[in-house]
């Protein structure tokens, strides 16, 4: 699996999550694009989006290119919403997970969890795409209230390239391997 970001920020309109059950207007906003590609055929584009007249940030899917049916499940689900903390951003990490429905929702998730998915240590891996703390949400967000033993990242917001990695990991891979199904397929079964 692959991630580029692109360089730059670019002007959009979308509604913010925080209006999806609201007025659903779209409010201008400025975002980071990056390209997601994976050996099953998958190819998307997600956004880091932030809005000009508010705080909210939502990094989530913005266009499914091509691949399996599966993955259209991050259409509406899996948004990663990180909070602003001065010139960094930190985000609780939860993963797609398969339930009785046969849907994929945000399920709590271990490191552990994501190591195997990332081969190795995820922590380390997100410290080397940028990542400048890992560990516990309610360490690295003392102000939470609630989740606080749950994974999290945090990222400089001038480069967010961990952030999306955290993204593909885990809404792209759990669809990818079928995670929660309770026969083990993926898209590709």
């Amino acid at each position: 699996m692959s991630v580029e970001v692109l360089d730059g920020q670019h002007a959009i309109a979308v509604v913010p999550p925080s209006q999806w059950h609201g007025d659903r207007q779209e409010r201008p906003a400025r975002a980071v694009l990056a390209n997601l590609k994976a050996d099953d055929g998958l190819r998307a584009q997600v956004s880091l989006v932030r809005w000009d007249d508010s705080d909210e940030i939502s990094l989530g899917f913005a266009e499914l290119l091509a691949g399996p049916s599966d993955y259209e499940r991050l259409e509406d689900a899996g948004a990663i919403s990180p909070k602003l903390v001065g010139d960094k951003l930190v985000a609780r990490i939860r993963a797609l997970r398969y339930g009785k429905t046969g849907r994929a929702t945000g399920a709590a998730v271990e490191w552990a969890q994501i190591s195997e998915w990332a081969g190795g240590d995820a922590q380390a891996l997100l410290a080397d795409l940028g990542a400048t703390r890992t560990g516990a949400y309610g360490v690295l967000l003392p102000s939470a209230t609630r989740f606080k033993t749950e994974p999290a990242i945090e990222v400089p917001i001038a480069d967010p390239t961990a952030l999306f990695a955290a993204y593909a990991l885990t809404r792209v891979v759990p669809i990818m391997t079928g995670y929660g199904k309770e026969s083990v397929e993926g898209p590709n079964a």
